[in-house]
């Protein structure tokens, strides 16, 4: 095989290995953060509490026989399955409409390509098709699973909701989710490829080592975070078992009730959440990459 197809092979292979090394790389952001996520989702149906008060919750009563340390880790077994669907489709989402849109709208001859403008809107794709697919019902589901009195498993939690809200009952606050993986993914996406662009100095075949792209992917993390935690807050509280409002309801009434400093619950567990977790997933996710297309 000449190096020329070798390259043609790799290029149309392309989506379906960022598909695998994002299955990977779910896998190990939720092993690692999973404790984190556990507190912010507490912090923001009970914004009173500190993150030191929700700690000690979780571990103190966790849900029936779960309690202690394991409490921080209660539903880790689904959650790692919905990472592996959701990290490996958002990365085969992004990679499939990056290479339609640089097909379908080739530039000038002499001109160059501003990247930014496709990575916001391959993370806005992404985004958008993670959440139909797996994210809404699935983070609905975390959200009762979380936040319920007595201990149930998510098939259980899973049932109820069928049973009483229909299917469309997975799909509460299915908006506000949307709009959070959008602006997640069209602020991640951009951020880390120009903060990985400026520390290869312009040398866009440059392997970088993992350190950088740990520091590429939490910069990222952390800036859709600070922009975007309000949809987080909005959605939480939308999911929340016996919430029945709309969403202009639930605004107002998380306004009514904090303030504006109420729509940033659980920010900085969030932060520590997603920050360290972007990092891993970058860091994987290109470390994988580089691997398959050595085959």
């Amino acid at each position: 095989m000449t190096a020329d197809k070798k390259d043609e092979k790799q290029q149309s292979n392309f989506p379906w290995k960022r598909m695998v090394a994002g299955a990977v790389a779910g896998t190990a952001d939720v092993w690692a953060c999973h404790p984190l996520d556990r507190i912010k989702t507490q912090l923001q149906n009970n914004p009173g509490k500190s993150i030191f008060g929700t700690f000690q919750d979780i571990v103190a009563k966790g849900h029936g026989p779960v309690g202690g340390v394991r409490a921080l880790y209660e539903g880790i077994w689904p959650m790692t399955a919905e990472a592996i669907f959701k990290v490996g489709i958002r990365y085969f989402a992004f990679s499939w409409f990056t290479e339609q849109y640089n097909r379908q709208f080739p530039v000038a001859a002499g001109q160059k390509r501003d990247p930014f403008v496709t990575n916001l809107l391959g993370g806005a794709f992404a985004g958008a098709v993670e959440s139909f697919i797996v994210v809404i019902p699935c983070e609905l589901l975390k959200v009762r699973h979380m936040t319920q009195e007595h201990q149930r498993s998510f098939s259980a939690v899973m049932r109820d909701v069928l049973r009483e809200e229909g299917f469309r009952g997975l799909y509460k606050g299915g908006s506000a989710t949307l709009l959070r993986q959008i602006t997640n993914h069209m602020i991640r996406f951009p951020v880390f490829y120009s903060v990985t662009d400026y520390l290869k100095g312009g040398d866009h075949s440059k392997q970088l080592p993992v350190v950088q792209n740990l520091a590429a992917g939490l910069i990222a993390g952390t800036a859709s975070t600070l922009f975007n935690n309000p949809l987080d807050t909005i959605k939480t509280r939308m999911q929340k078992q016996g919430q029945n409002e709309t969403s202009m309801q639930v605004i107002r009434g998380i306004y009514r009730d904090g303030g504006i400093k109420a729509y940033w619950a659980g920010c900085l567990p969030r932060i520590l959440r997603v920050g360290p977790g972007q990092a891993i997933t970058w860091a994987v996710v290109e470390k994988v990459t580089e691997f398959l297309h050595k085959y």
